[in-house]
């Protein structure tokens, strides 16, 4: 669900109210002449409001209005930019690689895409933090197993980014909460399963958003309910510190102040902070009624919070400007670099819908590449002059995966040298005690080859001179093809 529908009458009175889902049509009945007004929602896209006829052409979506195109003195410069995966393990924050753990994350050839959300892991929150140019670097709580891209806060292209996901009912649900839209709120919720936990217990982004919805209706027995739905024995990992952000609101709501406390402190022994920013705001109202209350003496997790609740920002998704995820501030220090090697670059450029992203390979893949070269020089340890063996070429349209296969293969065998044409191109230089341990790597990421991201090869003049042993590795992996590349 991207968005929702209002349908209204002559008389400006709603008649429906119905989620709009992509791709899928929703059917309207009028009587013949009677007219009536479509005006859609949706935090994706801007719609133009349609009005329908009975017995006409019937209408199966809302256009986007038409736009100008941007003044070219708008945005006279494109902004770069780098993003940086953490993750929250065993009470600490460590930044991570993005082409580690989920090496096809990257889709560098669609603007509007970015990276897919790390695998679900026990008791392990992710964290994407974006800097560059003159903005803050900010640190978003991300949701699984939901592509996730950025987009500009405003029309300047160097101003704060939002990480949000592509297209996701549970962001869609928060938007419409975030913004006061209660009753696309409740359109949107309605399609709810009342089944939670669809993973070991683990909330999605949808199924929180339901519950800070019935929060925000005030409905104390709706949110008993969907706490029910939550095993209670999950109380760390991903989304749990929102199902604790709604058993605070409920013990407050029923005049459950000890409740609350204890809630608190167990939220501030995990040290982890909700995915939406909901359950920020609920937080933060939670600790000003009870500092009212003389009686009480403040838990850890006021002074743990307070900075984050500082430095939040007005976003669906828990997001703050920080230096790192545990170093919360309102003014954290601009131009930062990449807090990790492998962080993500890429470019805003001003575009008719606002901007477009443009994804690049990381600088620490382009000085490898670079440091690589030089294994073009002859082999002074002599490792690979034996005349038995052949240029493996191997071509895939990823670069950050490419260098973390190849980076594989340097640490876990010893095929050396790795060879870069360019960033989607890596020759090796394999004899036959490499077969082997190349069989085995390949076969690993079997995936990669048979549904056409990568491509392996060899020259036709190597073939001839070295095609039984090139064969050899061709026998060991069935299914995949071993081409002829140019001899270029």
């Amino acid at each position: 669900m991207i968005g929702v529908v209002e349908r209204l009458n002559s008389s400006a009175e709603i008649q429906e109210v119905f989620p709009l889902i992509a791709g899928t049509p929703h059917a309207v009945s009028l009587r013949r002449g009677e007219r009536q007004l479509l005006r859609g929602w949706s935090p994706y896209i801007r719609l133009q409001p349609t009005v329908i006829t009975g017995g006409g052409a019937p209408t199966t979506s809302l256009a986007p209005p038409a736009r100008p195109s941007l003044p070219a003195a708008r945005n006279p410069r494109s902004s770069s930019g780098w993003l940086c995966l953490w993750q929250y393990a065993d009470g600490h924050w460590e930044p991570r690689s993005l082409a580690d753990g989920s090496p096809a994350t990257w889709d560098r050839y669609t603007r509007h895409r970015g990276p897919s959300t790390p695998p679900v892991t026990p008791d392990t929150v992710w964290a994407l933090q974006t800097g560059g140019a003159n903005r803050a670097p900010a640190c978003t709580i991300l949701p699984s197993r939901t592509e996730m891209t950025v987009a500009p806060l405003s029309a300047a292209l160097k101003g704060p980014l939002e990480v949000r996901p592509v297209a996701d009912s549970g962001y869609t649900l928060l938007e419409a909460l975030r913004t006061g839209r209660l009753h696309a709120a409740l359109a949107i919720a309605s399609g709810w399963r009342r089944t939670p936990a669809g993973l070991g217990g683990r909330p999605s982004l949808f199924d929180v958003a339901v519950g800070y919805g019935l929060c925000r209706r005030g409905e104390v027995d709706g949110a008993r309910q969907w706490l029910r739905a939550v095993p209670a024995e999950r109380v760390t990992g991903e989304g749990m510190a929102d199902v604790l952000a709604i058993r605070i609101w409920l013990a407050l709501r029923t005049q459950d102040r000890s409740d609350s406390h204890g809630v608190l402190e167990q939220l501030a022994e995990s040290r982890t902070l909700p995915m939406a920013s909901e359950g920020l705001h609920i937080l933060s109202a939670a600790m000003r009624l009870l500092a009212q209350d003389r009686r009480s003496e403040g838990p850890d997790s006021w002074r743990w919070l307070k900075h984050y609740l500082n430095s939040s920002a007005h976003t669906a998704l828990t997001t703050y400007t920080a230096q790192s995820p545990d170093q919360p501030s309102r003014a954290p220090a601009r131009r930062l670099p990449p807090p990790h090697e492998e962080s993500m670059r890429f470019k805003l450029a001003p575009a008719v819908d606002g901007a477009h992203i443009d994804w690049q390979p990381a600088r620490a893949l382009q000085q490898r590449m670079v440091a690589a070269q030089a294994w073009r020089e002859p082999d002074a340890l002599g490792t690979h002059h034996s005349p038995a063996a052949f240029t493996l070429i191997i071509c895939h349209r990823e670069p950050e995966w490419l260098w973390h296969f190849a980076r594989q293969l340097m640490t876990r065998t010893d095929i050396r040298p790795v060879l870069f044409r360019d960033t989607h191109t890596l020759e090796l230089r394999l004899t036959a005690r490499d077969i082997e341990d190349m069989e085995r790597e390949l076969n690993a990421i079997r995936d990669h080859v048979s549904d056409g991201r990568m491509t392996l090869s060899i020259s036709r003049a190597e073939y001839d001179i070295e095609g039984g042993l090139a064969g050899q590795l061709e026998d060991r992996l069935p299914g995949i093809h071993l081409g002829h590349g140019d001899d270029a």
